[in-house]
């Protein structure tokens, strides 16, 4: 019985180690190779946040996982879970946008010993001037013997860079979006300057103000601002004279006799829009007509002097006949 016994069971075991080791020899599957998740519950990892010009991300990397499921079942290799998700958008002045412009995705891709592979499946965030919340996860196939892998994240092509093994940021250019300052707050105007020949009403008075101003690196329609340059944006109300004193009496101003200008020292804005162009079709505009007016100023500028200069054409009924009357008022605010 021994005699019959043991070459079967050799036979046995050298079947048995033929599918362990025709399990062993299952090629890894290939570098580059995207796995898309549904987000569901904590990824466990190494999180840290990142700043684009609408918002802040917090991108979030696992330790490199021997399986992942994918849509044809358990795949082997090496890969890299990445999920990214918006944490807030309090950075982001309304303003800070032209109209007709939008919002851009940020692109992000894994980047393994020199080669790299975008991760579509992170993208999806911006929608013309909307910011969809939510999180975002996607696997990454990478080299087994990679010795380092980062995830990049550009925006409008600036590249910031997340160690994976670390979380540490690289944030390179992107650099003043993580000091931009607060918007200031804004205030009334000052006294009016009047050209020669014309006077203020008492009972026009201007209602000039600004509502805001904001040094910001970046403004969508415009892009980054040039290097050791920021974008200066404020928002002002010019609430011009509505009539003004001039030579023969008191001249009426209609809306359609101001033209506002703009200056700041010498300099002359970049954009000027309205704020009401900015709103959906849905949203009551705002009877103030608040102006957005953009300058290019240096990174490192102090409060300056905005000048807000409206040119007046205006009317007087005297008798049949209609006299019209031109005059110039400034006044001026710090920002």
């Amino acid at each position: 019985m021994l005699i019959v016994l043991v070459p079967l069971l050799l036979i046995a075991a050298l079947a048995g180690a033929g599918v362990w080791l025709s399990q062993r020899e299952e090629p890894a599957t290939a570098a580059g190779t995207l796995v898309d998740q549904q987000v569901d519950g904590l990824l466990v990892g190494r999180s840290t946040d990142v700043r684009v010009p609408w918002g802040r991300l917090q991108v979030t990397t696992t330790e490199p996982v021997d399986t992942v499921e994918g849509d044809d079942g358990t795949l082997e290799g090496s890969f890299i879970g990445i999920q990214v998700e918006l944490r807030d958008t309090e950075d982001s002045v309304p303003v800070d946008r032209l109209p007709d412009a939008s919002f851009l995705d940020p692109v992000f891709s894994v980047v393994a010993d020199d080669e790299a592979w975008e991760l579509p499946a992170l993208s999806g965030w911006a929608d013309g001037a909307e910011v969809e919340p939510g999180a975002r996860r996607q696997y990454v196939a990478v080299p087994q013997d990679a010795e380092e892998v980062t995830v990049t994240m550009e925006y409008d092509g600036v590249t910031q860079t997340i160690d994976a093994a670390t979380a540490d940021v690289t944030i390179g250019d992107a650099a003043p979006l993580y000091d931009a300052p607060f918007p200031a707050p804004g205030g009334p105007c000052g006294d009016q300057l009047w050209s020669t020949g014309a006077s203020a009403v008492d009972d026009a008075v201007s209602g000039c103000f600004v509502r805001s101003a904001a040094t910001r690196p970046y403004v969508a329609g415009l892009g980054w601002a040039p290097e050791d340059s920021r974008w200066l944006v404020v928002t002002v109300v010019p609430g011009a004279p509505t009539a003004f004193e001039g030579r023969r009496g008191t001249y009426e101003v209609p809306a359609s006799g101001v033209e506002t200008s703009y200056g700041l020292g010498f300099e002359e804005p970049v954009e000027v829009y309205a704020a009401n162009d900015l709103l959906p079709d849905s949203a009551e505009p705002d009877p103030l007509d608040p102006q957005v007016v953009v300058f290019e100023v240096p990174a490192d500028r102090g409060p300056g002097q905005l000048d807000i200069r409206s040119r007046l054409t205006g009317e007087l009924q005297d008798g049949r006949r209609t006299r019209t009357a031109r005059a110039l008022v400034v006044q001026g605010a710090f920002v």
